[in-house]
């Protein structure tokens, strides 16, 4: 009867162990697309991207564990904002460094920590881009470029989905700075090369 019990309690343990090792699933945000906004035609036959930024799969850098990737977000804008509709040349958008990190806080382990929220980390998000116009020879024959950064404190007792939710947030805000700041850069300097907006 005792081996019974016990293997009933061993079994018991292993199934609650499995469940606990389940990852509940992420909640579900907004797809971040620039289709509200008018894209932007030019005369240059295919829009290329070179990435340069090799975000590292360890700590501090979180890239690997966001909603969305300050990376993936600048794909997303070249995909919806970008458009060729010549028949030679290249624009190629080079993403010199798009990274996230998460750097723990100093906090308070005295009595203060007892009563107030601290703050238990920052996370950092930059993003590097230029656009680059290419004659027949690959050969740079105009440029531009915009840098971005944000930043925010984590409060302590976050959970998973509310972490996702700062940020996916975060990306948003960073992209929209970078919007704003490449826009007027693009049609300033690529005018040769602009269709009617």
């Amino acid at each position: 009867m005792i081996t019974r019990r016990l293997a009933l309690v061993f079994g018991l343990g292993l199934t609650l162990a499995a469940c606990s090792g389940v990852n509940p699933p992420r909640q579900h945000l907004p797809e971040i697309t620039f289709r509200d906004q008018p894209p932007f035609q030019l005369n240059v036959g295919r829009v290329e991207v070179v990435s340069q930024y090799q975000a590292p799969a360890e700590p501090p850098h979180i890239e690997y564990d966001m909603p969305v990737s300050p990376e993936n977000a600048i794909k997303r804008w070249v995909q919806d904002r970008l458009k060729p509709v010549g028949r030679s040349g290249v624009l190629r958008v080079v993403i010199r460094k798009a990274s996230a990190t998460e750097t723990p806080l100093k906090t308070d382990q005295g009595v203060k920590s007892v009563f107030e929220k601290q703050q238990v980390a920052r996370v950092d998000m930059a993003i590097d881009v230029a656009l680059q116009i290419l004659d027949e020879h690959q050969f740079v024959t105009s440029e531009v470029s915009a840098k971005i950064e944000r930043n925010r404190t984590e409060p302590e007792g976050m959970t998973l989905d509310q972490r996702d939710k700062m940020l996916y947030d975060m990306v948003v805000d960073l992209m929209k700075g970078f919007n704003s700041d490449i826009d007027p850069n693009i049609r300033n300097t690529f005018g040769p090369w602009l269709g009617a907006q």
